[in-house]
């Protein structure tokens, strides 16, 4: 019987590998843990047991007591960013979000259209944050 779960939109670029493990964020105790999963976009942080998501292999985490670029970090992925190449550098402040955000808006929209049920997963592990 064949697989039908999709894989997450942080991972979609590469061939599976379990030896491959991607950054998984979480923005209550903000720290990163690498997983080798393939299938959750969101998975229980072994820290706090809060949410963590599922971002690229290209997301480089802030120091934990960097509280400024984690809200960064976890507005750009309230946005639906998950680290992804694009067409310019990631801002740099909290307050270049917005701008940023709307500039990439179709390409946010696109991923989301092609991976509903992890930015599902995704969204609602975010709503547990706020």
């Amino acid at each position: 019987m064949a697989d039908t779960q999709s894989t997450p939109p942080a991972q979609k670029a590469a061939p599976y590998s379990s030896s491959a493990p991607h950054p998984y964020a979480c923005f209550r105790c903000r720290k990163s843990f690498k997983r080798a999963s393939r299938v959750e976009a969101v998975l229980p942080c072994p820290n706090c047991g809060g949410p963590s998501i599922g971002l690229t292999r290209k997301f480089k985490p802030p120091k934990s007591t960097d509280a400024k670029q984690w809200k960064k970090v976890e507005a750009l992925v309230r946005h639906g960013f998950l680290f992804w190449s694009l067409s310019e550098p990631y801002p740099e402040t909290l307050e270049e979000v917005p701008a940023f955000a709307l500039r990439h808006a179709s390409f946010v929209a696109c991923e989301r259209a092609n991976n509903p049920e992890a930015f599902a997963q995704i969204d609602a592990a975010l709503s547990l944050e706020t």
